[in-house]
């Protein structure tokens, strides 16, 4: 795909979602949701797919160079001394790529995507790249396959091309919606926001300097500092996290969103499972040592074999420390689990491994 030069896959984020599996040391990109590779390892090879190993780039946290290194030893990194959010990290890579005198168009996509048709998904994002390159900052609206309330949404606004491949201004962005609200979103025409931006660096820079002034000046001293270690920390620890949607993307008119009608979608939760593992006659998916009778509908991973009996419409996952059980459309809310743990002095180690 000639006219996209490089992908960088943002790989900092915590994945408290798929806990306990997911840990803050290990969390979701780094660990196999399929008994085979890991959601970071299918990224990049649907990354390499599209524009090569050698344009490929994986952005970190430093703490997470070791699994990098050891899951992929032959990517790129960029490396953020902390997580400080979408918009801080998207900034340090535009800078990082400018300090280097590439200005070439670079699609933003994050490490827990399943993408199973790249064919179509190139000819989507071809259209988003023309336009990236003309100044425009394009993202990848999925057309909805079902009712979710999983993902934020995006209005489409008036189109602006007639091309194969529709795209639209953005009317606006909406937060995850509740069940009565997704239908109605969805009968709007409104599309899954992926988190996929196409951009050149220089358009996402002069932005960040324009509507995240605080952001631009600590990505500024970096740069005079010809990102001296010391000088990368400091500024990162006076940033506060603040997401590119809402720090950029929602208050740009040169924002544009490319209708994808391709299979897409984002390994966050148990109940999320169905796209990358098979499930049994009884709907259930497994993976580890199990025997059930009457069990259905249900997910399971066991580091221990697990038995169970006349059950359906639960999550089981068996770890070497914990066990957690939920109802499968309790799934979604396990951040309310993670946040207790925080505060529990004698079980917040199960927040790490």
């Amino acid at each position: 795909m000639k006219p996209v030069v490089y992908i960088v896959i943002l790989a900092g984020g915590g994945g408290e979602r798929l806990w306990p599996k997911s840990r803050k040391n290990k969390p979701k990109q780094f660990i196999s949701l399929d008994g085979k590779k890991s959601l970071i390892q299918r990224t990049f090879e649907i990354a390499c797919q599209i524009v090569g190993e050698k344009n490929t780039s994986v952005s970190i946290r430093k703490e997470f160079v070791p699994i990098i290194r050891e899951q992929l030893p032959l990517a790129r990194m960029i490396v953020e001394p902390l997580g400080r959010d979408s918009a801080a990290g998207m900034g340090y890579v535009c800078a990082q790529f400018l300090n280097e005198n590439k200005d070439e168009v670079i699609l933003f996509m994050g490490a827990d995507y399943h993408l199973p048709d790249i064919t179509r998904f190139k000819e989507v994002l071809e259209a988003a790249v023309q336009l990236a390159e003309k100044g425009k900052i394009s993202t990848i609206g999925i057309k909805p396959s079902r009712n979710e309330t999983r993902f934020g949404y995006i209005s489409p606004g008036k189109r602006i091309t007639q091309t194969p491949v529709p795209i639209y201004d953005v009317e606006s962005f909406k937060e995850k919606p509740d069940e009565v609200k997704v239908q109605e979103y969805i009968k709007q025409g409104y599309l899954w926001n992926s988190g996929m931006f196409i951009v050149k660096p220089s358009v996402l820079y002069e932005k960040i300097r324009k509507y995240i002034p605080s952001l631009f000046q600590a990505l500024e001293k970096i740069r005079e500092s010809e990102f001296d270690e010391k000088e990368v920390y400091n500024a990162f620890l006076s940033l506060p996290k603040v997401s590119i949607d809402y720090g950029v993307m929602e208050k740009t008119s040169d924002l544009v969103v490319v209708k994808g009608d391709f299979p897409w979608d984002d390994i966050g939760t148990w109940d999320s499972l169905d796209c990358i593992s098979e499930s049994d006659s009884d709907g259930n998916i497994i993976h580890g040592d199990f025997m059930g009778i009457d069990v259905k509908n249900s997910v399971i991973f066991g580091e221990k074999p697990v038995v169970a009996l006349g059950i359906s419409n639960l999550v089981i996952i068996d770890t070497n420390d914990c066990v957690f059980v939920c109802h499968r459309n309790s799934a979604r809310d396990i951040k309310r689990i993670t946040e207790k743990l925080t505060k529990d002095p004698h079980l917040k180690r199960l927040l790490v491994y």
